[in-house]
C-alpha cells in the first residue's frame, strides 16, 4: 500500500488509501513508541496527529471530514497515555458517523497497549508530570 501523506490535517479523505473500510487514527508518538503499531504502517491506513502541537480545531474539523467522506466503517485509535492526547479519542467520538466501529487503545510509554478506558489514572498523570519535568 502506498500511502503519503501520514498527518491528519494533510491527508485528503478521499485519497485512494483512505478508501479502505477500516482506518487506524493514532498520537504521532503512539506510532513509534509500539513497533506493532509501527509495523501495520504500509499495510493498512494509518493517519496520525498531534492535538498538543496542532490547533485541536483544525484536527477536529479535518477527522470530520475524513470520516464523512471517507469509507471507513471501522477505527482504531491509539493514543499515549498522557492525559493531553486522550483529546483525539474525544474527537474521534464527535466526528464518528452513527454506527462506525470504534476501538480504542492507549499505549504506555513503555509500548505496551490496552484497551482505553476513558479514565485518566495514576500512570498517566505520572507519565505526563516526567514527559514535562524531562524525566
Amino acid at each position: 500500500m502506498n500511502q503519503w501523506p501520514v498527518k491528519i490535517l494533510l491527508v485528503h479523505p478521499k485519497a485512494p488509501f483512505m478508501q479502505d473500510e477500516k482506518l487506524t487514527i493514532a498520537a504521532d508518538c503512539a506510532i513509534l513508541v509500539n513497533k506493532e503499531l509501527a509495523e501495520r504502517f504500509g499495510k493498512e491506513p494509518i493517519i496520525i496527529g498531534c492535538p498538543m502541537l496542532e490547533d485541536p480545531k483544525r484536527v477536529f474539523e479535518k477527522l470530520k471530514m475524513i470520516l464523512e467522506e471517507g469509507s471507513a466503517k471501522s477505527i482504531d485509535v491509539y493514543t499515549m497515555e498522557v492525559p493531553c492526547c486522550h483529546a483525539i479519542h474525544m474527537m474521534v467520538d464527535r466526528a464518528a458517523k452513527e454506527g462506525m466501529e470504534i476501538k480504542k487503545y492507549i499505549v504506555r510509554v513503555s509500548g505496551e497497549v490496552e484497551p482505553y478506558s476513558g479514565v485518566v489514572d495514576e500512570k498517566m498523570m505520572e507519565a505526563e508530570m516526567k514527559a514535562h519535568r524531562g524525566m
